[in-house]
């Protein structure tokens, strides 16, 4: 799995984390969502990889995904966000994933 991050989305991202060492976690988030087939994507800021989780290929960042969520999505992947707008947008080559997604810091 890759995921290209534009140069804004990875000013955005930096401004968030801050200063301290930070890992985007991809998730599919389905807590409230009836099942674990129903669930929207999520960008957590996470302080470390976990057993399960496996590395996303970047051109900017440090990203990770547990491994049985990489169903859920694309092979290639890309992730923008607009100045001074909240949240982010993730497309892949076939499909929008959500283009109102939020960064939460879940260190």
């Amino acid at each position: 799995m890759v995921i290209q991050v534009t140069e804004t989305a990875k000013k955005h991202i930096e401004s968030l984390a801050g200063s301290e060492p930070a890992i985007i976690r991809l998730a599919y988030d389905s807590e409230g969502c009836g099942c674990g087939v129903n669930g929207l994507p999520a960008l957590w800021i996470v302080s470390a990889k976990e057993t399960d989780d496996v590395e996303i290929e970047s051109n900017h960042l440090h990203f990770i995904i547990h491994r049985l969520q990489a169903v859920f999505f694309e092979e290639h992947l890309y992730l923008d966000s607009e100045k001074n707008y909240p949240s982010f947008r993730l497309t892949g080559d076939g499909q929008l994933y959500g283009q109102n997604i939020r960064l939460v810091d879940k260190r």
